[in-house]
């Protein structure tokens, strides 16, 4: 199954679990699995029309996503990790 990784700063929705497998078939549809289980997450990468976050980036198997990419396929043993934004000055 897919794995998605939770950075450390989005862990509270996931009540602290850093690596969550899901059956899903698309980033997207990994997304969504999580967030079926861990309510909250979702909002924390994709806006209210359902879009990557402007400072949020998508990694799969260590490859940035397209912000545009988010019905890419994935399958087995595919990895998708999430880069959280940092601000700072």
């Amino acid at each position: 199954m897919p794995q998605v990784h939770v950075p450390s700063r989005y862990r509270v929705p996931t009540k602290g679990e850093g690596q969550i497998e899901v059956d899903a078939s698309t980033v997207r549809a990994c997304i969504e699995a999580v967030e079926a289980r861990y309510p909250g997450f979702q909002e924390l990468i994709l806006n209210a029309k359902g879009e990557l976050h402007l400072f949020s980036k998508l990694f799969l198997n260590g490859e940035l996503l397209d912000r545009n990419a988010l019905d890419t396929p994935v399958s087995g043993d595919d990895v998708i990790s999430v880069l959280a934004p940092a601000a700072g000055g």
